[in-house]
């Protein structure tokens, strides 16, 4: 942060700097900046996924520029520029405003914005596996709390209502509702996703045994898993996802701490004021 401190000031920028103190407080910090033009978030997705929510509280909140320095910074991967401090200013002193859709979820009790990811089955799993392995880096902690999810979750039958009457019911391994392309700190899961088209996408995985995810999981990694027999994958505006039995959610890489029988999903185009490289064209 001090070198942080003194970057912002070399650059002749007023700013202040504020630290979290806990779980909730980047979302307070956020709401209390709703009048400001621009707020700068330091963090990972989970610091981001706060940030925006308390922004989005606001009618018209200030834009956001990321600094990323979390596990999976797979927002970050959205806005297209390196993950240092001067990237992070060259994109307040240069960088251009873009809009960005953003997920909204409702479900018994609660609702919410994401910015990235909703995602159902083992990806809530793996984050209730994932403390395991703290001190591996993103893609390799995300990888490491995904094998010991696979071992020990217990697909659901998931009944999908697409918007568009379309409807399927299945046992599901992983259902992913996105903005952006990837998650888990670079699993491509949505590769064709893009911020600003004013669609979400979903790739839902059917139940597979542990020889599948083992020949399954490479593509999934590259984002070339989209004509695989266990995979469905579509563009929407909306879905609804029901199941008899609980099921955990996590959004934006946060676990929801109850599980519920049922989400309403849908987007919100051109939301999020996020800014980017000016050079970037849509679809960053």
């Amino acid at each position: 942060m001090d070198r942080l401190r003194a970057n912002l000031g070399a650059r002749g920028h007023t700013f202040d700097l504020r630290l979290t103190e806990g779980p909730g407080h980047a979302a307070e910090l956020a709401r209390e900046a709703s009048d400001r033009p621009l707020v700068l978030a330091v963090g990972g997705d989970g610091t981001m996924h706060e940030i925006a929510n308390g922004i989005l509280e606001a009618e018209s909140g200030p834009a956001l520029a990321v600094l990323p320095v979390g596990t999976g910074n797979d927002f970050h991967r959205m806005v297209g520029t390196d993950r240092s401090i001067d990237a992070a200013l060259d994109l307040i002193d240069h960088g251009r405003e873009a809009r960005f859709e953003v997920g909204h979820v409702r479900w018994d009790g609660g609702e919410r914005h994401f910015v990235n990811v909703l995602g159902v089955g083992v990806d809530a799993e793996v984050l209730r596996q994932r403390n395991a392995f703290r001190r591996l880096p993103g893609l390799a902690q995300y990888t490491a709390a995904l094998m010991a999810a696979v071992l020990k979750y217990r697909p659901v039958k998931l009944d999908v209502q697409l918007g568009s009457g379309m409807a399927f019911t299945d046992r599901v391994m992983l259902t992913a509702v996105s903005v952006g392309p990837s998650a888990g700190g670079g699993f491509m899961l949505s590769p064709d996703a893009r911020p600003d088209d004013g669609q979400l996408d979903l790739l839902f995985v059917e139940a597979l045994n542990l020889l599948q995810v083992a020949r399954y999981l490479p593509r999934v990694v590259r984002g070339t898993h989209r004509d695989l027999p266990v995979v469905r994958m579509h563009r929407l505006e909306r879905v609804r996802l029901t199941a008899e039995e609980p099921f955990f959610f996590e959004l934006d890489g946060e676990l929801l701490s109850d599980p519920v029988r049922a989400l309403e999903v849908e987007v919100v185009p051109d939301r999020l004021k996020v800014l980017v490289p000016r050079s970037a064209g849509k679809g960053q």
